[in-house]
């Protein structure tokens, strides 16, 4: 019991902390930088956030076994952190604010949490949360190279291309890891296949006359969706056609109407 106690107070720290770290530096962003090491502002707060978060989960976890986990907790910060910058509005920045915070508290009681003697249900449901938290992280990605596409014209789109390469392989087999306990090698060519879409999926939808943001949730979406598919084709059931059908068609039919609503707003 006061294990577990321990645990969640430990999750709520580290929700406390991501959230003071994420609103210092949008009133640092909103000040401007002033002086010259202000500057390195962010960096610097990405390594404070690491070393308490290390801090916290050291006691009870070994954190060369929980590589991913740690990586996961470092992108999802930078993830937040970048959609604050590339948002304008103050009412959405706060609301990134919290649903960072929460998605790494989230992360760190499941990192505590997740043990042995965990119930098969449960490990179930922290599965799904962590792939969750690696789509908000592509997502974040996928909106910051249209952003970057859009405000810097003079960086080439084969640079973005092998970013978003690279961004879709990593958060794919991180996904797909948890799935399947098999090397990285039998992933090779899926993850390959993953990128190279992903690639066109971001130049196709580059063409819409939509802002970063929109263009980043369609680009997640189709990516979601395919990752979805290769997951199921790899599995030792196979995908089910009759409910995938179905699933797909909701799917086109949705991202079809929201296509001419957002066109419209």
């Amino acid at each position: 019991m006061i294990r577990f106690i321990v645990f969640h107070l430990r999750a709520a720290l580290a929700t406390i902390i991501a959230g003071v770290m994420f609103e210092t530096v949008v009133r640092m962003l909103v000040q401007g930088y002033v002086r010259w090491y202000e500057r390195w502002f962010v960096p610097v707060s990405f390594v404070v956030y690491m070393g308490l978060v290390v801090l916290l989960i050291r006691r009870y976890v070994r954190i060369r076994s929980a590589l991913w986990d740690m990586a996961l907790l470092a992108l999802v910060y930078i993830a937040t952190i970048l959609l604050m910058i590339l948002t304008e509005w103050r009412m959405v920045i706060v609301l990134l604010e919290v649903l960072g915070a929460l998605t790494i508290g989230m992360l760190v009681n499941i990192l505590l949490s997740n043990i042995d003697t965990t119930p098969v249900y449960i490990k179930k449901a922290y599965r799904r949360m962590r792939g969750m938290a690696w789509v908000f992280v592509n997502a974040a990605m996928f909106i910051t190279a249209y952003a970057v596409s859009f405000f810097f014209e003079q960086i080439s789109l084969a640079v973005l291309f092998l970013f978003v390469g690279a961004m879709t392989s990593l958060c794919s087999y991180a996904i797909w890891r948890m799935y399947f306990q098999v090397p990285l090698q039998r992933f090779t060519i899926w993850l390959l296949i993953i990128a190279v879409m992903s690639m066109e999926l971001f130049w196709v939808i580059h063409l819409l006359p939509f802002g970063y943001m929109v263009l980043g949730f369609f680009a997640t979406w189709l990516w979601y969706l395919l990752l979805l598919l290769i997951r199921f084709h790899i599995s030792t059931e196979g995908i089910r056609w009759k409910e995938q059908r179905r699933f797909l068609f909701s799917n086109a039919i949705m991202f079809i109407a929201l296509l001419f609503v957002i066109r419209w707003i």
